[in-house]
This record gives structure tokens, sequence and C-alpha cells, in this order.
């Protein structure tokens, strides 16, 4: 049965949502689609948007905006995250994270219900949803990923996690239109969550089925495929489909987000509004507010930030750093923009993690050693990490949850955080590592030097400061620890290959959205660019023992208390369940956290009305996504 505390999560916040309260109201809309209207280019706006009492009402944060102006914006990425894609468009899914990452609410659905064994899940999609072209969005879509996405072996060689339950596959059926059910052999009372950040909801069968088999003759796609310059027909249709959450990278891809893409080029993307998007304010207007958004496409974070002091940019937040804070306020009247501080929403802002299952023998001993993790963690000078790179606003922190999830314990978020050399050294000589070269360097199990790199590819956090200090710390206390900054693609190709020996990452899954169902931190589920702390363990459960490296006993027990939690329909033994996950963390130190509850700056232009002063700036809610980024307006 559902718990209490997970029904009124889900059930209370239906009944706060303004999205099911627009009956009554009076729609208007931007004056270039009033002016369509008139000449016959559009349909009116009440037959764009959704049928009246399933509109999605967005609540004021400040005031009722007006409508005008392009957003301008700036990415270092040509094809990925960045301020466009995600900061001020939103993310298209069934349902939404609460801002405080403690929940969920209707989003695309104006509402679900969940069986009393949670094996069955129910959403019924808000009625006259529409496409940016003006089709119907209907349950037809998302059978369409259902069928012929997912089921279909050249498009989705392994099929995820999320979409099995005891190892079979979840079955989706379609009772009409605007109905949705999702039905598991097994318990799943995390499914819902895992929902936030899926793209199930991003396949337009009107538009993708021309690049698809089943609907088109295969030789002839193929062809087309090839004159495209690709190899295979399912190539080409992950090409056409491409987008980053909600927001298409293809001129002609349909969205429901709040911008269509109008023009691509190597330096530069531009949106303008859609017609057709199925938000509105609290008077009636639809949204979004802004005219368009421009995105320029730079070489490195030194020219974005060039444009933020030169007052280039209206809102900067995805390569904004806290290094960066005092120059910021020092330019925030020359370059006509404030900084606004949100939290990272990490458990801890940067993670280190040991390759235990390195094939270096020497190192994989060591790594092993709970020992040598404590002494690691304790040789970490956290409040110098929070002075030097935080100003001061950062704590010590161990990586665990959030302070407000209903896993958090204080003390998990303390283990082995103590600024004690003295102590780690004493664990060092206890482990038998108390003789050392020439040049102070510990001597490892083989007669070697214990040396090992730490490769990180630095980006959304401040890690490369936070990495230099750290093995500077580690080498005060006899441990050579070198460091490697690497490119993005290449973390993702050697840590999943067990070729890293150590790196670090963000801390995030950390929420109780993602801790439940996305958390590969502390559990070993399947070797990734972020899961390099056992990859060869990981491979192993992901493959049923297939692949990899069959894992310790001890190893075994963390992953069955998390196989055990997501098929928990009885909350108190879920909690029982993560509470071994998170004090087996603090522990064992599968990942050796340094700070958390650090501020995060965002740039927002003085002339930009309605964003909050308040927000988490993480993955789990989506970064800007749950602070309704549109209704973000200039003000006249």
């Amino acid at each position: 049965m559902l718990s209490k505390r997970m029904a009124t999560v889900f059930f209370l916040t239906l009944c706060l949502t303004l999205g099911g309260g627009a009956m009554a109201m009076d729609f208007s809309e931007a004056p270039e689609f009033a002016e369509m209207v008139d000449q016959g280019e559009l349909p009116p706006v009440e037959d764009r948007l959704p049928v009246a009492d399933d509109v999605y009402v967005l609540e004021t944060v400040e005031e009722i905006g007006t409508y005008g102006g392009v957003a301008r914006t700036a990415t270092i990425r040509p094809e990925g995250w960045g301020d466009d894609t995600m900061l001020l468009p939103v993310y298209g899914s069934l349902v939404h994270p609460l801002p405080g990452g403690d929940g969920v609410e209707p989003h695309l659905a104006k509402d679900f219900e969940i069986s009393d064994d949670t094996t069955t899940f129910t959403f019924y999609l808000r009625e006259g949803l529409k496409w940016s072209d003006g089709e119907p969005y209907t349950s037809e879509d998302i059978m369409f990923w259902y069928e012929h996405i997912l089921l279909n072996e050249d498009l989705t060689p392994v099929i995820g996690i999320d979409w099995l339950s005891e190892g079979e596959v979840v079955e989706i059926t379609a009772p009409d239109d605007y109905t949705l059910q999702f039905e598991f052999v097994a318990p799943e009372p995390f499914f819902v969550y895992s929902l936030v950040h899926n793209e199930i909801t991003n396949f337009p069968k009107h538009y993708m089925k021309q690049f698809h088999p089943d609907f088109v003759d295969q030789d002839e796609l193929e062809q087309d495929a090839a004159d495209a310059g690709f190899d295979a027909w399912y190539e080409y249709f992950w090409d056409q489909a491409q987008s980053q959450g909600i927001q298409p990278f293809r001129e002609a891809l349909p969205t429901m987000g709040p911008y269509v893409l109008d023009s691509a080029t190597a330096d530069r993307r531009v949106y303008s509004r859609n017609p057709y998007f199925w938000k509105v304010d609290e008077a009636g207007n639809q949204l979004p507010y802004f005219d368009g958004l421009e995105c320029e496409i730079v070489v490195d974070r030194e020219i974005l930030n060039g444009m933020i002091i030169a007052g280039q940019l209206d809102f900067a937040g995805f390569e904004t750093d806290i290094r960066n804070f005092p120059m910021f306020r020092q330019y925030e009247e020359e370059g006509n923009f404030d900084t606004v501080l949100w939290e990272s929403g990490m458990g801890s802002e940067v993670i280190y993690m040991l390759n235990q299952t390195i094939e270096d023998p020497n190192l994989r001993e060591v790594f092993q050693d709970v020992r040598f993790r404590r002494a690691l963690s304790l040789a970490i000078d956290r409040q110098e990490i929070s002075d030097v790179i935080y100003h001061g606003q950062a704590e010590p922190r161990q990586y665990t949850v959030l302070d407000d999830s209903q896993f958090y314990k204080e003390e998990y978020a303390e283990a082995y955080t103590d600024y004690d050399p003295e102590r780690a050294e004493e664990l060092l000589d206890e482990m038998g590592l108390d003789e050392t070269d020439s040049e102070g360097f510990r001597i490892g199990p083989e007669g070697d030097r214990i040396l090992f790199t730490i490769e990180f590819y630095d980006t959304e956090v401040p890690r490369g400061p936070n990495v230099e200090l750290v093995a500077e710390y580690w080498r005060e206390i006899g441990i050579d620890a070198r460091i490697r900054s690497i490119s993005g693609e290449l973390q993702g190709e050697r840590a999943p290959a067990n070729l890293i020996e150590a790196t670090v990452w963000h801390g995030d899954k950390a929420s109780d959205i993602l801790f439940p169902v996305g958390n590969n931190l502390v559990i070993p589920k399947a070797p990734g660019w972020d899961e390099s702390m056992w990859p060869a363990w990981g491979l192993w459960f992901n493959t049923d023992g297939e692949e990899g490296e069959e894992p310790p006993e001890h190893i075994k027990e963390l992953r069955g208390w998390y196989d055990e939690m997501v098929m928990e329909p009885d909350e108190d033994r879920r909690l029982e369940l993560g509470d071994k996950i998170l004090r087996s963390q603090a522990e064992n130190l599968w990942v050796i956290g340094t700070v958390g509850r650090a501020p995060y700056p965002l740039i927002v232009s003085k002339d930009m009305g309605n964003v909050p002063d308040w927000g988490l700036w993480c993955w789990d809610t989506l970064w800007s996504c749950t602070r309704g980024p549109e209704q973000f307006f200039f003000r006249q």
C-alpha cells in the first residue's frame, strides 16, 4: 500500500497545483500570435491550448509579466546541456520535481493514480495538448516510444532498469487518447520518481515515424540514411530525434517546450516562442513571455565570463562558477546584471572515487582497505576548501543525502570529516604502509611507491581547484596523488572500461527523487563516467554475472539492500533499507566527500523579472526547471 507520506507528496500536491483551475479563465496571447489569428494564420488561443480545465496555470513568482524581448544566453557545448537547453526552457515529463527535490507533481499528466500494491500506474494526460506544429499530443506518442523505440532492439539494444521488474519489461497500454497505464510484475514504489528524468514524452509519432522501418520501406530508409552520411537507419533515426531535455536540436523536430528551434549553426542557436505551448500565467496569458532565445556557442568559460561582465548575456548559470563570485559582483552595475545565489543541491560538491577494481594489484589492495579511504578523508582540510573556493560559504560534509531528505542523518554527513592528518597517518601505519622512499612517499604492499592519478573532467562545479588542494593534502601524508585534467569524451571512455585509477564527480542524486532510483554513487549499478569506484563489479551486476568481476559478499549485500528497497511496498522497511545503504557509505566511504550546502551563482539581467531568489541547482531538480523559467520576462 502507498505510504501515508508518499500519498501526501503525490496527492495533496495535486490539490495545490494550479494546473487544474483554468476553467473560468479568459485566455490571452502574445501580440504576434493575436495578429496571426486575425489574419487566419493561427487558430484562436483557446484552440491552441488544452481544454480549459486542463491548462497548466503557473503560479506567479513576483508579478504578471509582459511579452517581448529575446533572451541572450551562451554555452560552451555545441550539442549538449547549456543555458538555452535547460535554463530557460523546461523539461517535458509526465511528472515534474518539486523545487526542494522532496516529491513530484503532475506535469504533462494532469493527474495519476497508483495501485495499492504499487505495480500499476495510471496517468491522465491533459486533453488537448499539442505539439509545436499543432498536431495533437496523445497517448499514441508515448505508445510510439514504447512499441517502436523501447521494444526495438536496434534502437534499444539494452532495456534500462527503469523499465524492468524482476527481469520483465513493463507493459504499457493506452485505453484511450489521454490515458496511459504502466503495469509491472512486482511492486515499483519509486517508479513515478524515475519518470522525472526520462524522455519518453519527447517523440512525436507523426514526425518520427518517417524515420522508422515499421512505417516506411526499410530499403528506402537505409538509402536515406546512407545519403545523410549514416551507416544504419537507427543512427539516422537518433540523429533526427536529437534533443537535450525537451529542447530539440533539429529545426524540423516538433517540441512540447516553450520555444521552437528556428536555426542552428556552429556558433549560434536561435529559438522563437511556441504558439501551442500549454501553460499560462494566473491571468490567463499564454506563456512564455519572451519572444525567443539566442544562444551563442563559444569556445570556453573565459569567453563566456567575458560576455557576462560585458553585459552581453541576460541569463547564465550552467557554466558559472562560485570562484568568480567576487568578479561578478564587481561588474554587476557595469554589466546590468545581478548575481543570484541558489543552493547547489549536492550531497557533497566534489566527491572522490578510488577504483577498487583497478587491474593494478598494488593499488587494488590498498584501495579496498577501508582504513586507506578513511585516512584520505581525515587528511582533507575541508574548511580550507570552503574558504579558498567557496568564500567560506560551504560546510564540511561527507557525501550523503540532502538535509531535507527523509533518509538524512547528521552523523552520516559528518563521518570522517574532521581534519586530522595525525590520525590519518596512524591508519596508514596500521595498514603496514609505514615505510617511505627517499622522497617521503609511502611504500605499498608490493614494494613500490603508492602512486595514482586522479583523472577528472573539469565541469559543472569547481573541480580543478578542489583536486589541486586534495592532492596536496594526500601528498602531505605520504600518498603520491597526481592529477590529470581530461575531456568529457575521454572520461566517458576510460571510466567504464576500468582504466581510471581515481576520479572525481559532483555529488548529486542526493534528493528523495534520485537517491532511491538513480544513485549509482554509493550503489554498484552499471559502470559509467560517474561510477568509478567499482566498474568491474558494476558490470557484473549489470550483466547478471556474464561480464565484469564477481564482487565480494559485502558488496553483494549492499546491492541487495538497494534491489529490495526499490521493490519494497512498506515505507518503514524502505526507510530501513535506505538507512543501511547510507550507513554503509558513511562507514566505508565508497566515495569521499568534501564540502556541501554550497551556494551556486546565477547571472540574471537587472531587466528580468520573476526569477526566484532561491532554488536548487542540480540534476535532481532539473536545474532551473522547477522554478518556472517560462514566466521569466523583461520589465518594460
